[in-house]
């Protein structure tokens, strides 16, 4: 994914831009965050923008893939060791803790860490100290934790790949980075960016966008989210003749792929639909039911199918409105 997108940092999509004013908050208040988001939504990007914007913007940003890290070596890798703490310790390793000391530590795929240490690893967030191997002094820790899953924290709770007591720790400072496919008002600015960067990096005219292709691209479904949108665009300038940028070059392999199946389709319009009456009638059911034509009933199901509720924090003040969505069967 392109880091050189400001269009990341911009969004005319409300769950987006709730991601994003949960970036702001979190930025400035040295607590542990949780990025939850799909494969290529962004999440290192959103890692990158809180330590930035920190009060550690000044000190390392240490990045480790939990995945790589086998259990049997979780203490020595994290804690780190004392010289002669076992066989090959050599000299003297900080670990990463150490390593992001007064700094950000990003725990990518956390997902994979394995719930037998994840005890280990709540006593250092709670006390903020840690053992290095073969040494008798606790350490202090003074690294900023963000962690990133691309599994929901509740859904690793309910299939008991996460301890209780480290769900219910980190669960309030969590940040949903929405899929591409939940900002597709988004997808003219995100093509325009991409186009004018990919020109610079080749070296080359921007391309003009074909007829069709946003049609195209809004109707994909975009499993690999923004970074299969880059590397998309990237191929077809590449292969492209100096003219306009073309469905069969933005899928090549397989121009059916742009037609998800109908349900997926059905609901990524309706979501967006009902994104747009919010917007519209600013949160009000009735002015709701009479654009739409849909009774109370349907409407109500609609509304709580696609979780609206949390748009009447942007768009309205009404105690009314409010009660109205706490009713929702």
């Amino acid at each position: 994914m392109e880091t050189g997108n400001t269009v990341m940092w911009s969004s005319a999509s409300e769950s987006y831009q709730k991601a994003l004013r949960s970036l702001e908050i979190f930025s400035r208040h040295d607590v542990p965050v949780v990025l939850e988001g799909e494969t290529g939504t962004g999440k290192e990007l959103f890692v990158e923008a809180l330590h930035a914007r920190s009060q550690r913007a000044s000190g390392p940003l240490i990045a480790v893939n939990m995945a790589g890290v086998p259990g049997s070596l979780f203490e020595s890798q994290f804690f780190g060791y004392r010289k002669g703490a076992f066989t090959g310790a050599q000299e003297n390793w900080a670990g990463f803790f150490g390593a992001a000391d007064r700094g950000t530590l990003f725990l990518d795929e956390f997902n994979s860490m394995n719930p037998d240490l994840q005890a280990k690893f709540l006593r250092v967030l709670e006390t903020r100290t840690y053992l290095p191997v073969g040494d008798v002094r606790p350490r202090r820790s003074d690294a900023r934790i963000v962690l990133a899953t691309n599994i929901p924290l509740q859904t690793l709770r309910e299939t008991g790949r996460i301890r209780e007591d480290l769900f219910f720790r980190l669960q309030a400072h969590r940040i949903r980075i929405p899929p591409l496919r939940e900002r597709l008002r988004d997808l003219p600015e995100l093509v325009d960016s991409l186009i004018q960067h990919f020109s610079i990096r080749y070296r080359m005219k921007a391309m003009e966008v074909g007829p069709g292709v946003m049609d195209a691209l809004a109707a994909y479904h975009w499993p690999g989210n923004v970074r299969e949108l880059s590397e998309r665009i990237s191929s077809a300038m590449l292969h492209s003749t100096a003219g306009p940028l073309t469905v069969p070059l933005l899928f090549p392999d397989d121009e059916d792929a742009i037609f998800p199946p109908y349900s997926i389709a059905r609901e990524t319009w309706e979501n967006a639909y009902f994104d747009g009456v919010f917007r519209v009638t600013e949160g009000d059911p009735g002015k709701g039911r009479r654009i739409t034509g849909l009774s109370e009933t349907t409407y109500r199901r609609k509304i709580r199918r696609y979780n609206k509720k949390n748009l009447l924090e942007t768009v309205s003040d009404s105690h009314d409105r409010l009660d109205y969505f706490d009713k929702l069967p």
